[in-house]
């Protein structure tokens, strides 16, 4: 927000230049006590304050960017003191933050980073890699307090570590009310992940003379007067606060508080930010494995479902079977089958006569083919008025049987034993220590709700669905073939259902990953024998999880549909289209080189971003990778090289085409 009067803290000097960094129109009131030029005295140039060459470089490494990439240090004049200067750009002005560098100790500071980032990189629990972060970080910045406070997916805060000094108050395990943290304060957080403040009391800079700047992503703007009442009220005059941004979004803070002026170096805090950063990361991919692991657990349970040795089993007998796996995998306590008007449960399940009705209403509001779910029937408007009091949360997926009849796998979860969420205070109200942080001091008691249900989840319950469908349609084939002469016509429609669920994805209508792959086994074969060239493209659709997020399932699904169909419609009849799972797709282009499946890709990525659909603001963008078959190649080399090229694309930006390393295009 632009300030007509914006305070600065004094431990570093501010300068506010014109866009092309040829004239300072402002500069702090420090600037002669910091860097020795009086701000009221007669104009300078910024050569004349920082030097030809120092300016120059500026100049050229803003040119088209929003901030310079990296510090520069620099001397001014005879002056033997260094000093070091961030630059970025702010509307029309570029600003300038200058602060004194301390030369002793960085080549330490960077070895120890180094040791630091490999030993993350070595960690395989999310509390070791916590417990790791918030050492490290009170090590190098000698805060008294330092602290992880992650989110859950309703916005409440959770301390989840801590490095504190003896007489510090522990806060580990406390949590803060989802109002403490506004959407704008989420915003700011992801757009400014650090945010320090020397010293809470100490005196503030103004610019002279007084400009309009917004100096929202400046380290130097000071503490509004909230901010400084509510420091003061938890006895904190240091502050250093950074974000942990994952690709998923906001995941954490970590803040690190004292009760005194504290300094911290800006190469420090540099260091503090990067270590956060991949702590970050690490976090992610420890999560991704843990998903990737659930999801083998989910899909080995189905494994012996479809593979019976015994011959299919009926619905009855499979969730007498799988019941207490299904609950124990997603900490369920009842478990039901709704199909053809009849209802088979488990466990703590609503009564037949209440999952009935509540099948009626979702075949009403939820005609899409994804999940639904809510963690509080007890307040949703498809659900409040059923008798649910002992199910807070359910999971329901549809089992799409045929084109016109679905049935449903119900799984409920009880409320969560632990309700209240606290925003934190002192057990002893003299106690100079943490009282409430990022917020108001309230309770706020969360009254039957189950646990969240996670996006992982979702998605193996579908996987889940969608295996239990071909089971069951399996056991009813069964059916039909004891009674075939009598029967021979509803045979034929289930033999067909069966070999579309088999072969093709339930919601794009193309095929599947066991129908692409046994095309590239083909593909394969021919090659090995004929020698006939041939390329596979992988991509997956960008930020996708965002679009979820934002518009909900239903427009997601929507997207993926309107996809298929328009790379559908762009292929040639020789090529093969498939959906590899989730937003990933695969493309087998037969009688095809390098250079002619780049071209394809780049042209399917440009027509992919032409994409329009009602309710969706933004273009729909895709990550490809690209290989041609290679003499050594497998179907799992060819797959995975594809992968690696897709993700190589993700990391390059998004919204591009990668061709596997070793391959020209």
């Amino acid at each position: 927000m632009s300030q007509h009067h914006p305070l600065l803290q004094s431990f570093g000097v501010l300068l506010v230049l014109d866009a092309d960094s040829r004239r300072i129109q402002a500069a702090s009131t420090n600037l002669d006590r910091l860097v020795g030029h009086d701000a009221s005295s007669s104009p300078l140039t910024p050569e004349q304050l920082l030097g030809k060459r120092l300016v120059q470089q500026v100049r050229r490494e803003l040119q088209g960017q929003a901030r310079l990439a990296a510090p520069l240090v620099f001397r001014r004049g005879a002056n033997t003191s260094r000093f070091q200067l961030r630059a970025f750009r702010s509307g029309e002005q570029v600003i300038m933050e200058i602060e004194p560098f301390q030369v002793s100790g960085q080549h330490r500071l960077l070895g120890a980073l180094q040791e630091h980032l490999s030993r993350l990189a070595e960690m395989t629990h999310q509390e070791e890699v916590l417990a790791f972060l918030v050492t490290t970080v009170r090590k190098l910045t000698g805060f008294a307090h330092v602290g992880v406070c992650q989110f859950d997916p309703d916005w409440h805060g959770h301390i989840v570590a801590e490095a504190k000094a003896d007489d510090e108050f522990s806060v580990v395990g406390q949590r803060l009310a989802a109002c403490n943290f506004s959407a704008a304060l989420r915003r700011a957080y992801v757009r400014h992940p650090v945010r320090y403040i020397q010293d809470a009391q100490a005196p503030l800079e103004r610019l002279m003379p007084d400009l309009p700047v917004d100096l929202c992503a400046s380290v130097l703007r000071a503490p509004t007067p909230e901010r400084q009442r509510y420091l003061e009220r938890l006895g904190v005059r240091g502050m250093l606060n950074v974000s942990m941004v994952c690709e998923a979004g906001l995941w954490g803070v970590m803040f690190c508080h004292a009760t005194a002026a504290h300094e911290v170096a800006a190469s420090v805090r540099d260091a503090v930010h990067i270590l956060v950063q991949v702590a970050t990361k690490r976090l992610s991919l420890l999560r991704a494995r843990h998903e990737a692991r659930y999801l083998k657990r989910v899909q080995d349970s189905l494994g012996s479902v479809v593979s019976a040795t015994h011959g299919p089993r009926s619905p009855e007998q499979l969730l007498h079977d799988k019941a207490p796996i299904w609950m124990d995998l997603f900490r369920a306590r009842g478990v039901a089958l709704w199909l053809g008007g009849v209802v088979y449960q488990a466990g703590r399940a609503p009564t037949p006569e209440v999952i009935r009705q509540f099948v009626m209403r979702l075949h009403k509001a939820h005609p899409h083919n994804g999940p639904w779910c809510t963690r509080n029937t007890a307040r949703h408007p498809l659900t409040s008025s059923l008798a649910m009091s002992e199910q807070a949360g359910v999971l329901a997926v549809p089992l799409p049987m045929n084109s016109t009849q679905r049935a449903w796998l119900l799984l409920f979860r009880p409320a969560q034993d632990e309700a209240p969420y606290w925003s934190m205070r002192p057990v002893k109200a003299a106690m100079p220590s943490l009282s409430v942080m990022l917020g108001r001091s309230r309770y706020e008691k969360v009254v039957g709700c189950s646990e969240a249900w996670q996006r992982v989840e979702r998605l193996a319950a579908m996987n889940l669905g969608n295996d239990l469908t071909l089971a069951i349609s399996s056991y009813e084939i069964s059916m039909l073939n004891m009674h075939l002469e009598r029967e021979r016509k509803a045979l034929a429609a289930a033999n067909q259902r069966l070999e579309q669920l088999a072969h093709f994805d339930p919601l794009t209508q193309i095929w599947n990953r066991y129908r692409i792959e046994q095309a590239i086994d083909n593909e394969l074969v021919a090659a090995k024998r004929y020698g006939a060239e041939f390329a596979l493209l992988m991509f997956d659709v960008d930020h996708f999880k965002a679009i979820n997020d934002t518009y909900g399932h239903s427009l997601g699904d929507e997207v993926l549909v309107a996809l298929a169909r328009q790379v559908e419609g762009s292929l040639r009849g020789c090529d093969y289209f498939g959906r590899w799972g989730g937003e990933e797709f695969v493309i087998l282009a037969s009688h095809s080189d390098i250079q002619a499946a780049a071209g394809l890709a780049e042209r399917l990525r440009e027509l992919l971003m032409t994409l329009r659909l009602p309710g969706l603001e933004q273009p729909v963008t895709v990550s490809i990778g690209v290989v041609a078959w290679q003499a050594e190649d497998s179907c799992k080399t060819l797959i995975a090289r594809a992968d690696a090229a897709m993700y190589q694309a993700k990391r390059k930006g998004r919204n591009r085409v990668e061709v596997a390393a070793g391959e020209v295009a």
